[in-house]
């Protein structure tokens, strides 16, 4: 596993939202968190991420606890993030986006960019156009090829499909599936269609915690569990 969560307890404030969750992380997959709102996923990820740091437990990545690591001191370790509201620099154009993102200017983050440019060509046709003038679908893109001009192993991306249109929706899923041979994808994920295409793995939270989890093909054939706790009849 290249990313362990052990009895993890995260608090917003007064609010006990993460109560145990327990999961593994497989290298080289797309381990995709599901659930109803306010179940737990995207705090799940901050707490991955440092920034909303759990009060108990353990987030073990390599072999090495980070729970109580700042969020700068996780990213350095080789951990990306693509928030829900993806994050990018507006008034940037998507040229600037990536010369923000890319720390080390070696010969590795060029290699990077060009994948990442073959991989999601409208950046490379829009290079000179404002961040907040691409439209939904693009913004996505050009957050999850941001994160990824770093040298990242694992990458945790929050809702991809918020608001795209299925041909988008079609676009980001096929480059998840290139990306995770590449780097290993924790996803949330609202859309089942999208999650059940392209997750390898699934964990299911309610109520802040892990409920039930397996191969994704499991519970594509589970309909009572797809019932109860993501209400797909």
């Amino acid at each position: 596993m290249i990313l362990e969560l052990e009895q993890i307890e995260t608090f917003i404030g007064q609010h006990h939202i993460l109560q145990g969750v327990t999961l593994g992380v497989p290298e080289g997959e797309i381990s995709v968190l599901l659930g109803r709102n306010g179940a737990g996923k995207t705090t799940t990820l901050r707490s991955i991420m440092g920034m909303t740091p759990p009060a108990k437990g353990r987030v073990i990545y390599r072999g090495e606890e980070i729970q109580t690591r700042p969020p700068y001191q996780i990213a350095r370790k080789g951990i990306g993030y693509v928030p829900e509201d993806q994050g990018i620099f507006g008034d940037l154009t998507v040229a600037e986006n990536f010369k923000v993102a890319m720390s080390r200017k070696d010969q590795g983050a060029q290699e990077r960019l060009e994948w990442m440019l073959e991989l999601f060509p409208d950046l490379k046709m829009f290079w000179d156009r404002k961040g907040g003038n691409l439209s939904g679908g693009q913004k996505q893109m050009l957050a999850i090829a941001r994160a990824l001009v770093q040298d990242l192993s694992l990458l945790l991306i929050d809702e991809p499909s918020k608001g795209l249109s299925p041909v988008f929706v079609d676009k980001v899923a096929e480059s998840l599936e290139k990306i995770k041979h590449r780097t290993t994808i924790v996803l949330v994920e609202q859309n089942f269609h999208m999650a059940s295409a392209v997750g390898d793995r699934f964990t299911i939270l309610d109520d802040g915690q892990n409920v039930a989890s397996g191969r994704m093909e499991e519970l594509n054939n589970d309909e009572q569990l797809k019932r109860k706790y993501l209400g797909i009849a």
